[in-house]
C-alpha cells in the first residue's frame, strides 16, 4: 500500500506488478474531520460510511475494503 496527497484527497494505492491502483481515497471536509470513498469497477467514487478523525477513517477504509487492498498476483 502507498498514499499519495492530492489536493483535498489521500489517495490509497494498491501495488500490483506493474504500476500502483488507485482503490479508496480519503477526503478532508475540515478540522480533521474525513470521509473515505472507493473506486468502484465503473472508476466511479462510492461513499463509504461516515466521517471522522484521519486515523477512524483508514481504519473504516481497511476494514471494508480488505480483500481490495491485496496486491493482484
Amino acid at each position: 500500500m502507498v498514499t499519495q496527497a492530492y489536493g483535498r484527497h489521500l489517495l490509497i494505492k494498491r501495488l500490483d506488478d506493474e504500476e500502483p491502483t488507485v482503490v479508496a481515497r480519503l477526503t478532508e471536509f475540515g478540522r480533521n474531520r474525513y470521509g473515505a470513498a472507493f473506486r468502484s469497477h465503473s472508476g466511479r467514487w462510492e461513499p463509504l460510511p461516515g466521517t471522522g478523525s484521519l486515523e477512524e477513517m483508514a481504519n473504516v477504509v481497511v476494514t471494508l475494503l480488505q480483500p481490495y487492498l491485496q496486491p493482484d498476483n
